[in-house]
């Protein structure tokens, strides 16, 4: 096959001779149209699942990643080319009976993102949780949420659909954070799960059942948890592993004490004296400080202090930093961390890292279809939307890949961005796309099969989008 690739928007092909001898990503994976790197890269999963799964999972891994339109299930078998080839029930099943675990499946990519990650180093997982809307009443496992976009701090607002916990590792490129999904749980609702006669659980202890997998799963890694203020509570910093530490947003209002003296006679005390809340604490000196925040410079002023939040921790002591002036933000700010060896420049720059997973929930739900499955069985509503994150991690992986060694990346140019050096995600994505697609194109001309009925797919692409 005629090697090819796209260089700042254009096609180049080597001279290489045409051979019609198939690669050998072509002879394991026959319908995928994905490049051999990210072939390879897809091949570590083999092991969660069986032959049949597998070759299925690849194939929508393929047209997650070619489809332009609405990603459900169909639309996703439309963009692999597999429509009239085989039977759209046998994916159906594969989300909604297949014998396949979505947590095998987020440690294996966790596992193989990580190599990306220097051992001796420590690596970010960041934890969030995010709305997918939904409509529809037959939608499996649907409930109202509280919408974060449409709530203000008087007056919540709530939407029908799937609440997700999502834990994603951070990955820096050129410069640049990305959050890359791994490991997910589905929140239900109290009510939600009364009617289904099922415990309830809390975001943050589905959190926690995602960081003890991890830290059960890579026990020789040195892990840093980050996250808002919604996860700094008892229910992730009590039983954190100690192969974790935790950064993070606290409460101005936190009830906290220092550590318990020494005494003569009775019980231990477990806490000592009461101490000023974070919020309380404006009289005490302040130092300013030069930090990174969203990729500029800002000039804050910060306390820091070790205390302990015994509601939260127990005994732990934990380091607050204080920040006041933080861009945005009218009113003072105070992070924590279990880590007592950071400097409050170091926490303020862990903590910002946080952002990365917003922008990774904004680009699955407009460019990967996150909200578009609606399925009608708890099991497939629970394995179809990751698919989602995980295309958009493996996307981000294999253009890391792809980057190396080439100093100028192609994205999309308009008057617009004259000011813009790095691509964004779906630049990322369309160079992938170009990629597939030109390893299709040059299939069918080595084949001599270019006419109208062989383009049919790309002009479907054009046509319905």
């Amino acid at each position: 096959m005629r090697e090819s690739q796209w260089v700042d928007g254009h096609l180049e092909r080597d001279q290489a001779v045409v051979t019609t001898t198939p690669t050998l990503a072509k002879t394991r994976y026959p319908q995928a149209m994905l490049p051999e790197a990210l072939l390879d890269d897809i091949g570590v999963f083999a092991s969660c699942f069986t032959q049949p799964s597998f070759e299925r999972f690849v194939t929508l891994l393929t047209g997650w990643t070619l489809c332009v339109g609405k990603h459900t299930v169909t639309g996703v078998l439309r963009a692999a080319g597999v429509v009239g080839h085989e039977h759209h029930s046998g994916y159906h099943r594969f989300f909604a009976r297949a014998a396949w675990s979505r947590d095998q499946v987020g440690l294996t990519l966790l596992g193989l993102l990580l190599e990306v990650v220097p051992g001796a180093e420590i690596a970010d997982l960041i934890v969030d949780d995010t709305l997918a809307r939904h409509t529809g009443k037959h939608i499996a496992a649907g409930c109202m949420h509280r919408d974060p976009l449409l709530s203000t701090a008087t007056k919540p607002m709530f939407h029908f659909g799937h609440n997700w916990v999502i834990l994603a590792l951070a990955i820096r490129f050129r410069g640049k954070v990305f959050a890359l999904p791994v490991l997910v749980r589905l929140y239900r609702s109290k009510r939600l799960n009364k009617k289904l006669g099922r415990p309830h659980k809390k975001k943050t202890e589905l959190a926690n059942e995602l960081i003890q997998l991890v830290a059960a799963g890579f026990p020789e890694r040195q892990l840093r948890l980050i996250g808002d203020n919604a996860w700094a509570n008892s229910s992730i910093l009590r039983p954190l592993p100690s192969s974790f530490h935790f950064v993070g947003r606290a409460r101005l209002d936190a009830s906290l004490n220092a550590l318990p003296g020494r005494q003569q006679r009775g019980r231990p005390r477990v806490r000592g004296r009461k101490l000023a809340s974070p919020g309380k604490r404006g009289h005490h000196p302040w130092k300013k400080l030069t930090v990174q925040i969203s990729g500029r410079p800002a000039t804050v002023q910060f306390q820091m202090f070790d205390a302990l939040w015994y509601r939260v921790a127990r005994g732990r002591q934990l380091r607050f930093v204080l920040v006041r002036g933080w861009p945005g933000h009218s009113k003072d700010d105070v992070l924590v961390t279990t880590d007592r060896t950071l400097t409050a420049k170091e926490i303020i720059y862990h903590y910002c890292t946080r952002w990365a997973i917003e922008e990774t929930f904004g680009w699955v739900k407009s460019r990967l279809g996150f909200e578009d499955p609606q399925n009608r069985t708890e099991p497939a509503a629970e394995r179809t939307a990751p698919m989602a994150l995980w295309t958009y991690s493996l996307v981000i992986h294999w253009y890391r890949q792809w980057a190396k060694g080439r100093k100028h990346l192609p994205f999309r140019e308009a008057p617009w961005y004259t000011t813009k050096t790095m691509p964004s995600f779906a630049d990322m994505l369309a160079t992938l796309r170009r990629q597939c697609w030109t390893l299709w194109i040059s299939d069918q001309v080595v084949n001599d099969r270019l006419d109208q009925k062989d383009l049919a797919p790309v002009l479907d692409v054009v046509g319905y989008g």
